[in-house]
């Protein structure tokens, strides 16, 4: 089990990992390094625009990845109380303005339909929003310690395509008429309060399946007003490979990042059908993020 996982292994392996992609440098060899379990995750820089909206994109090729273990959330209730998903591999590309992520991890089943005692497919990334001598705590910040965070949800990617309606969700469901479907636009907009006030859950037309949200703790999330982060998830062979990232401006969401800076970063996913929401979730502890000059 990954949290069973020792230190020395832990840093065994990870110097393993970094001696091998030296080894491959020095044999000039093309193969992709393969991931070995590491704590530092470099961004490599490359030329043109990201491949965010194509996690499959050979351009990843160029990418270095680390096989991370993964820790059932048990800091805080509700916790998880069994580990649904052991390892996640992930490796970061950066091209001066923007910074991406790509982060696979095993689920046999692909959950993108939220419904009673339904659940999602969901993985996450976190940074500080400022630098600092520590990281922030775990817990998704601390008062005056916020944090930046972005999350890929399958309902999303799947509303971007082939939007869930409800009698996907419950075939057997009759309802009436939709309100917008007899009602002025003014009027109908009445019976969407949350679309009305322009809660992000309630979006009706999605362009990116990644929320773009800041925390200072449990219970603090706040959603942009703008969304600057892109993504794409693939669920392939029983696993998911999902591409994510964002402005290295940043903006509202944090200090600007610059290439040659290491910040701290962790992961977070979920399983659906293992009933993973909220906190149940699993998580990886603050790695050390470093971006190639």
């Amino acid at each position: 089990m990954a949290d069973t996982v020792s230190r020395r292994a832990f840093v065994a392996a990870a110097g393993a990992g970094a001696a091998g992609v030296a080894l491959a440098a020095v044999l000039g060899t093309n193969e992709r390094p393969r991931a070995e379990l590491g704590s530092h995750l470099t961004a490599v820089r490359r030329k043109g625009r990201l491949p965010l909206d194509d996690p499959a994109s050979e351009a990843w090729l160029a990418a270095t990845p680390i096989l991370v273990p993964l820790l059932a959330q048990q800091i805080v209730p509700p916790h998880l109380e069994e580990l649904a998903v052991e390892t996640a591999e992930l490796e970061a590309l950066h091209d001066g303005g923007e910074l991406g992520f790509r982060i696979s991890w095993d689920d046999p089943e692909r959950d993108d339909v939220d419904g009673l005692a339904q659940f999602r497919d969901a993985v996450a990334v976190q940074l500080p929003a400022r630098a600092a001598a520590s990281p922030p705590p775990i817990t998704m910040g601390a008062p005056g310690a916020a944090v930046h965070i972005l999350q890929w949800r399958a309902t999303w990617e799947r509303d971007i395509g082939d939007r869930a309606e409800v009698e996907d969700v419950y075939p057997a469901a009759v309802h009436d008429v939709p309100p917008d479907a007899i009602l002025p636009p003014e009027t109908s907009e009445l019976y969407y309060p949350g679309h009305a006030v322009g809660n992000p859950l309630s979006a009706r037309v999605r362009t990116t399946p990644v929320e773009e949200i800041v925390a200072e703790g449990f219970g603090s999330v706040t959603a942009l007003g703008g969304q600057a982060a892109r993504g794409r998830g693939v669920h392939e062979g029983g696993r998911w490979r999902v591409a994510l990232g964002f402005p290295l401006a940043r903006g509202p969401s944090g200090e600007a990042i610059a290439p040659g800076e290491r910040w701290p970063l962790a992961v977070a996913v979920w399983r659906g059908d293992r009933g993973n929401r909220g906190g149940r979730k699993q998580y990886a502890d603050w790695l050390e993020l470093a971006l190639e000059p």
